[in-house]
């Protein structure tokens, strides 16, 4: 569901271009050329149109395509704007103090499609059986959902809790015969820090992170840090705020893993390239948001499974 991997498209000249991929390295996102799930022209409408013309193939595979204008007055998600258009085209917005501009149904009523409703609160939909809600949100101007196992999430304009079962539209949780389901996704954050960090720094470092994907704080499941931390009360409070639960991963199922941007720290003292990746990897997830250092010098990575 989540994607990450942007190709920026511009004339080489543009500098607006530039500074939006250095800010997007900051927040975690991999700028690409090769095999990009994202792509970012900076063009008018009507070449972005044209240029998109063999990338669109299936709707289901095909990529995000977000036009910006050339002076980076306005956005416009393109392709798939429910399915990760608006909420990167909401992102690239703000960091270019941009327009954003929204051109689906449910943007027209000023309500979340459901796509949109899973993104932010880490669930995964069927793209036909989104299809199908969609249709009916649309229809009715809301929809209530029912949630199988204590949850929290964000609820937003549309979507209203049911209290039981019968008065739903759809089901959070495992597969519901009877009805649609959006099924929790398992969200994980890599954090690496020093030990003079204050407790607020840690936090809002994580909060920060699951922000820059715009994802509900508190749909976090876990944090991965080194074993090496196993007696820091800090990590174990935050845990505690967040409601997530600790993972301690052994510094040997980290060594030998690779990480985008290696730590000098951890080579010398550890022999490691870094904590933040490799304890995702480990994990078995699959890397989001790439290691980027937040305040105090803490790095953060975010990894869904």
């Amino acid at each position: 569901m989540y994607v990450s991997k942007i190709k920026i498209v511009s004339d080489p000249s543009n500098e607006l271009a530039k500074t939006l991929a250095k800010r997007l390295e900051e927040l975690g996102y991999y700028v690409v050329n090769e095999n990009p799930e994202i792509y970012v022209f900076f063009y008018p409408l009507g070449i972005t149109v044209r240029k998109i013309l063999g990338l669109i193939r299936d709707k289901a595979t095909d990529p995000v395509v977000i036009s910006v204008t050339d002076d980076g007055s306005y956005v416009i998600p393109v392709i798939k704007e429910h399915r990760g258009g608006s909420i990167l085209g909401g992102i690239i917005a703000d960091l270019m103090g941009s327009q954003l501009v929204l051109t689906s149904r449910t943007s027209q009523m000023g309500i979340y499609s459901v796509e949109e409703f899973a993104w932010m609160n880490g669930l995964e939909i069927d793209p036909k059986v989104a299809d199908s809600l969609n249709f009916k949100l649309v229809k009715n101007g809301k929809l209530r959902f029912f949630v199988e196992d204590r949850l929290d999430l964000k609820v937003v304009e549309g979507f209203e809790p049911a209290d039981r079962l019968e008065n739903a539209d759809l089901v959070i949780g495992e597969e519901c015969s009877d009805l649609p389901t959006l099924r929790p996704k398992r969200l994980v954050i890599g954090l690496g820090y020093s030990t003079g960090v204050p407790l607020e720094v840690l936090y809002f470092s994580i909060v920060s992170t699951m922000k820059s994907l715009h994802v509900y704080e508190r749909r976090l499941d876990f944090i991965a840090v080194p074993e090496i931390k196993q007696g820091d009360e800090r990590i174990k409070k935050i845990g505690n705020m967040l409601g997530a639960s600790i993972i301690y991963v052994p510094l040997d199922q980290i060594r030998g893993r690779s990480q985008s941007t290696p730590s000098r720290v951890a080579r010398d003292r550890f022999g490691i390239d870094g904590v933040c990746e490799p304890s995702l990897e480990a994990l078995g997830t699959r890397i989001v948001l790439k290691r980027t250092k937040r305040a105090y010098g803490v790095v953060t990575c975010l990894g869904v499974k």
